[in-house]
This record gives C-alpha cells, structure tokens and sequence, in this order.
C-alpha cells in the first residue's frame, strides 16, 4: 500500500510539471575564468536581465566555471557577470532570437579589483537554498529567527533535519547521522555532540551542506548521511568587521566581535561570541510494572533548572605563497560552564493505586567543557584548471568535568522518613577527548575526459573517562569510596582511508563512480572488565552516482552507496549511569556496527525562480542498533542500552519546492514520507519486536518583504506520530517568527524573533514491553523573545567565502543550481 502510494506521489508530481507553462528554448552558456591565471571561478553570480521588461533570470557557475541559462525567453538581454573581489563584466545587446536562440558567450574573463571597497554596499543576497550535485547548500546568514541563538536553533531551521525537545539530532527517520564543523568530526560525538552545537553561536555559521548519500570520497560514517557545519570567513580587503549584542526573556544574553583584516598575500579572520542563558524543563514518568507476583506504579515527577556560560574564540589566517599555493590555519577554542539543579518525586504505589513509599531526589551538578580544534591546511593548484592537491592535518582537544551531588530522602506510607540520615553521594565524571587527522587529497581532470579524485586519510580517535563515586554509608556516618560505581574506561580508535573515483559529462549525462576502503581498529579497556576488547576490520564502500538533463529543464539523478554506523564510545561503555536509580543508562561493549545500503532516485525540475526536488529513497540496513529498555521483573529497574537487531528497512519520499508567490513574499516547503521496517528480538528481553511503521513531517518557511530594508520570516514545523521499536512518540507540532531590519544605511541591523510563538512544543512518548507501561511527559522553556542589534564597520561588507576555498573533503564533484 505504501509503495503504490509513493507511485501515486511520483505520477502526481510528474503529472503536474508535463502541464506547468512551456518554456521558451533559448539558452545563454559560457565559462568564467580568473584573467591572470586563467582559472575557473566557481558560484560566480551571473544574470540576465532583459531590456524590455527588465525581469531577470541567472545562475552560478559550477567548479569549473562553467555555466548554462535555460530556459530563457526571447529577446535582447543584458548579461552581467559578478564575483565578490572581482571587477563585474556586462555585456550589453545580447539576441536571443531564432536562429540565435542557442547564445554561446565563450570565456569570460574577470580582473580582480585594483580598489579596495570604500564603503558597505550589498548588491544582492545568497539564495535561501543551493542544489549541487551530491549536496544541498542552506544558506543560514540572513536567518532571522536564529538570530541571537546557537548551532542546535541553526539545525531546527533547516529543512531536511529534525532536531527532537531534547536534543537528538535526525535525517528522513534516523539518528545516526554524522555531524562535521568545516568538514571535520571537532569532538561531535556521543554526549559532547549536544553540549558543543549550543556553545557554536549561530552568528558565527554560514551555511549547512546536507549530504544524503555521500560519495566515496567522503567519510563512510553516518546512515542517513552527513551534515556539514560551515563557520564564516572573511575575505575583503582592509579592516572590517562587525559587532552585535543580543538579550532573550528569561535571562539570556549574548555578544560577538568580529574581525577581519586583508592586505597583499595575507588574510587574517577572527571573531568572538559569548553567551549566558538560563532555561528549565519539567516532566514526569509514569511507570506501571507488572510480573507474575505482583503489580505496582512509580511515579517520577522532576523539575530542573539550568544556567550557562559560553564563550568561542575563531582565528583563521590564509598566506598565499605564491599565486598556485596557500597555505592556511585555522583556531577554535571554546569555553562552556554551567549547572543543573533538578527536584526529582518517587511515588510507589501498589496494585490498588496506594501509595506505600517514596523519596525525594535533589541533584546539584555542574560541568566545564574545553575544547580547541587546530588545522593547518595546503593548497595547489596548477596550470589545468580544476588540478588541485589538498594537505591537511588537523587535531582536536576536549576535556570535560562533570561533578554531581545528590541527596535523597526515604519516605514511608506516612511520609515519615524512614532514615535519620539522608542519603547523600557525589560523583565526579572526567572526559579527555583527542582527535587527530591526517588527510591528502588530489584532482586530477582529464580534458573532455571526465576527473580523477583521490585520497587517504588516517583518523585517531583516544578518548579517556574518569568516573569517581562517593557514597554516605548511614550505618557508620562515614563517607566511603563506591568502587561498584567507581570505574575508569578508555577508547581508541583508528580508521584508515584510501578512496578513488573517476566522473565525467557526456552531452548531458554526467556520472561518478568511486571506491572506498576503511581500515578499522578499536580497543576498549574497562576497570571493570578483566580482559581488553579489541575490533579489527576492514570494509569496502563503493558508491555511483548518475544524472541525465532531460528536455524542458527536467532532470533526474541516480545515486547508490554502502556506509556504515559505528557504535560511538558511549554506546560501547557497559559502565552504568546510576544517577537515577530506577532508570539506568549502560552502553553495550559488545555492540557491532550496522551496515548500511542506500539507494536514491530523484528528479529536479527548475523554472527560472521556481524548483522543485522530489527523492525516493531506499535504505536497508543490516545489524541495525537500537535503543531498548529493559525492565527487572524483580526489582523494577529499568535499563535503557543498545542492542543489535537483524536488520531494518527505510523506504520514503522527500520533497522540497520554492517559489516567489509575489515579489515580496516567497516560500520554501518541504515534506518527508517514509516507513520504517525492523525485524529482531532484544537480548535478554523481548523477543519478536518486528515493527512497520508509516511516519512524515512537514515544515514550510516563507518569507515576506512588506517595508524597505526589512524582512519577516516565518517557520512551522509538523512531526506525525513516530513509532519506534517499544512504543510511540505523540505529533509534534511549533512555529518560530523573526522580523529584521536593515538601518544606519543597512550598516547595521535590528532582529527581533520569537521560538515557539503558540507554545506547542511538547514531548509526550509511551512505551511498553512484556513486564512495564509506560508513559512520559516533558515540556521545556519555549516562546523564547531575542532580540539582537548588529553593526557593520570597515572598508567592506563582511561577507563570507567570496573568493571560495573549499572545506577539506567537502567539496562538491558536478554543478550547482541556484534557488
């Protein structure tokens, strides 16, 4: 039934684009190239605008320079061509007229500015949304609604991500997706992953690359592929830069300066961000137990406070050592400090629904987290353009310290306490972390030929946690070391990369096709297991990638990949979480990887400022991992870990459309359908769990123009029923606003947004199992005010990566659209 009706959605979409308005057959192409060193320059801007009516159609040029308008109506045209740097180029009087509606403009070349820029202008603003070949570009700068927040708000805004009330992070159904910064892992895993994203202020992003299904060059990592994190950079000439200050409704604050200095060989780009903010979340969870002696309920009701401080340092210099090589370093250090403070209520409650016990829990914990992310990086170019070698080494540092103190109090049928003294205990959890890459790619085109890509990468992972208990013995008064509790584990892993693959264009079928090998060695080493764990394998992933222009500006690409979703170190620590004693958190060492085939059909259909992508996507996934609870028939602890089951299947539709309803308002929308298909037992639990489940989501983001100088953005998000392997999580549903305004002769800039303007985002889920029910309620701090000024100073506009340098292993192998 699904199938036939994502063939009925397929028929529809196809139906609807054969009857949309014909497009006139013109066509304008050329290439645009650097005109001393003659190479191409890629996402230059170039435009058409017609002489009689003055409407205007353009694109971007793709890697090698290369560009094609169409369709494009008949007339005489204006062609201007612009690159931030560079002198633009016009041409003026181009026919487009039968028989010369097929215009071939040939090279064009471009100068780079002799002056520097005098004063803050902007001509224009990057589109909302790229489309490339193996990636979508979101672009996140002009965002209004994250103005003032952090990367996690950043994530919320984009289309094809989920980010849940608590934090988890997912593609098209799926979790296990892998998060880069500048496309490298910076410590974004496990329990840091959450922690990291909201100390990363949002002003200091870019954009966000979405890579469904990456090709060989790119790390295997990640089921539903990877989401790449791009931070600004700076490449205007002179001093400039900007400042901005922001305050949000219940006490959160933020501020930021950022530099940026250019002069001859040398660009140098800094910029700080501090943040403090307070917020809380409340919920209860409702827990019937039931076994062959007896049934019971325990209630849990928690209220929590939280208080934050954040602070990120980012230094960037590029040194062009000679017109083919730059060399470049990059610095990120970041600072978090902050402390919880929760109330937790037990009830225990007999078959009948009496209360016959219970205890009160207060938790006081604090945490500090240092990272600092270093790269040096190298890049040749050479006299063929696009041949390029890529050299990067880069390491990261993280540490973490997380004391906890607890008090309890035991209560009896009457709310006595049961013990003269409370029960008190104080755990301390330290985490180093160190990341070290080593990375050499090289681009090799073969003229009329297609391109060579290849590479090796080599990625240590060591990571170290130090987990100390103290419990009050009631008995003696006395404060005593827990060694059950106590416990120190390690971490280390090493992945070795080798990968090729070769694509090229014929008329107007371009393909790739690649091959990667990764090496994998992980040890892990347990105070509280006697032997060592060691894991050495090796796989291969190959991946193709196939697309065809069709007639009328239609297009359909065909993509294949295996990949694969390692357990992270967390996932592996058997090592209990025993913060709440009735609900235990404990990784599972023995857990394997899961492999992943996926499988990708979509089709792109592009009228001049209208688009629309549709993908069918299949992905069936091997020794899938999932997080289960387990419920003790005798003691009522439930133990939530993570468990191999035999395989799942995720089969869905994606569709993105945008379109200028009028030329002040325009509309962004996206909707994922999709089923999700597990077989599997859980060990030492249920058996037979296999589930088929249909779930969707939609979200639309528009935006409107109604005053000069001033933009009002809206964003709704809806989340269907999601059924996962125990139970259920209820629909979701929120919408954020913003409103911004340019001022001081759009040399500053005011933002006011609200996140969750009717108060709906709410986290209800139930699950259940042979032996418990179970319900849970969570709401956090939501319809959140921020308001944000920013200015702008210098001899120009800051505005990032004109002159693009690629992120290492993030480049984009075809051509780009602009939407």
């Amino acid at each position: 039934m699904i199938r036939s009706f994502f063939t009925l959605l397929l028929l529809s979409l196809l139906s609807f684009v054969s009857h949309a308005q014909p497009p006139s057959p013109g066509k304008v192409s050329g290439i645009v190239v650097d005109a001393g060193n003659k190479s191409p320059l890629e996402y230059a801007t170039i435009v058409l605008r017609n002489l009689k009516d003055s409407t205007t159609t353009g694109t971007l040029t793709d890697e090698k320079g290369r560009f094609t308008v169409e369709p494009v109506k008949f007339g005489m045209y204006q062609v201007e061509v612009t690159y931030l740097g560079y002198d633009a180029f016009t041409l003026p009087n181009v026919k487009v007229i039968p028989p010369e509606q097929i215009v071939a403009l040939g090279e064009i070349k471009l100068s780079e500015s002799a002056s520097e820029l005098q004063t803050v202008v902007v001509t224009g603003e990057k589109a909302m949304m790229q489309l490339g070949a193996e990636k979508k570009v979101f672009n996140v700068d002009k965002n209004a609604i994250v103005t003032g927040g952090n990367g996690m708000d950043v994530l919320k805004q984009i289309p094809t991500v989920d980010v849940t009330i608590d934090g988890n992070i997912s593609m098209r159904g799926t979790e296990n997706v892998l998060i880069l910064i500048n496309g490298k892992p910076s410590g974004l895993t496990g329990n840091s992953k959450q922690a990291i994203l909201e100390s990363l202020p949002a002003g200091s992003i870019e954009s966000v690359e979405i890579i469904n299904n990456p090709s060989a060059k790119y790390d295997a990592d990640g089921t539903a592929g990877i989401i790449n994190i791009v931070l600004k950079k700076n490449y205007n000439r002179g001093l400039n830069g900007n400042i901005n200050a922001g305050y949000s409704t219940i006490y959160k604050n933020n501020a930021g300066l950022s530099l940026n200095f250019k002069k001859n060989k040398i660009n140098f780009t800094s910029n700080y961000n501090y943040r403090y903010w307070e917020s809380f979340y409340k919920g209860n969870n409702l827990r019937k137990n039931i076994s062959n002696d007896f049934t019971n309920y325990i209630n849990a009701y928690d209220y929590t406070r939280t208080f934050n401080t954040s602070g990120n340092v980012n230094l960037n210099m590029d040194i062009e050592i000679n017109p083919k090589s730059t060399l470049s370093f990059t610095n990120i250090t970041s600072y978090s400090k902050g402390k919880n403070r929760s109330d937790n209520d037990v009830e225990f409650l007999d078959a009948a629904e009496v209360y016959y016990a219970g205890f009160d829990r207060d938790a006081d914990s604090r945490r500090e987290n240092i990272s600092n992310d270093a790269t040096v990086s190298y890049r040749r170019t050479y006299a063929s353009p696009g041949r390029t070698l890529d050299i990067l080494a880069n390491h990261n540092y993280s540490f973490r310290d997380n004391p906890q103190f607890f008090t309890q109090t035991d209560f009896d049928a009457d709310g006595n306490n049961i013990f003269p003294i409370d029960f008190r205990e104080f755990n301390n959890n330290q985490t180093t972390s160190h990341i070290a890459i080593g990375q050499l790619d090289y681009v090799h085109p073969f003229e009329k030929h297609g391109k060579l890509e290849a590479g090796l990468k080599t990625t240590i992972r060591d990571l170290f946690s130090d987990f100390m208990a103290d419990s009050l013995n009631r008995t003696t008064g006395q404060t005593d070391v827990n060694f059950t509790l106590s416990n120190a584990y390690r971490y280390f892993e090493n992945v070795n990369a080798a990968y090729a693959s070769f694509g090229g264009t014929v008329k107007k079928f371009s393909y790739k096709a690649g091959l990667r090998v990764e090496q994998s060695n992980i040890s892990i080493d347990n105070t509280q297991v006697e032997n060592k764990q060691e894991n050495h394998y090796t796989d291969f992933f190959p991946s193709v990638f196939m697309s065809q222009k069709l007639p009328k500006n239609h297009e359909v690409q065909l993509s294949y990949s295996r990949r694969i979703n390692r357990p992270t170190p967390w996932m592996l620590n058997p090592f209990a979480d025993y913060s709440n004693p009735l609900n235990i958190f404990a990784g599972n060492a023995s857990l394997s990887p899961e492999y992943i085939n996926a499988l990708e059909f979509t089709y792109v259909k592009n009228w001049n400022s209208i688009f629309l992508t549709s993908t069918t996507y299949y992905r069936h996934i091997s020794d899938n991992f999932s997080r289960v609870r387990i419920v003790d028939s005798t003691t009522s602890v439930s133990t939530v870990t993570w468990a191999n089951l035999e395989s799942s299947q995720n089969i869905g539709e994606e569709i993105i459309f945008r379109a200028p309803i009028t030329k002040w308002w325009n509309v962004l929308a996206n909707v994922n359908l999709f089923q999700n298909i597990v077989k599997g037992d859980i060990p030492g639990g249920d058996n037979d769990l296999s589930t088929n489940n249909f779930m969707w989501n939609f979200r639309v983001q528009t935006g409107f123009k109604f005053w000069k100088n001033t933009d009002l953005q809206l964003s709704y998000r809806y989340n269907s029923r999601i059924n996962y392997l125990q139970g259920f999580i209820k629909p979701i549903h929120h919408m954020d606003v913003g409103i911004k305004k340019d001022i001081m002769k759009n040399k500053a800039s005011i933002a006011l947004n609200v996140q969750d303007i009717f108060n709906t985002r709410r986290f209800f889920v139930e699950s259940n199992g042979s032996n418990f029910e179970s319900t849970s309620d969570r709401r956090w701090e939501t319809r959140i005010l921020t308001a944000n000024f920013t200015w702008k100073f210098g001899k120009g506009e800051a505005n990032s990566n004109p002159k693009r340098r690629p992120n290492q292993n993030m480049d984009d192998g075809g051509g780009n659209m602009m939407f």
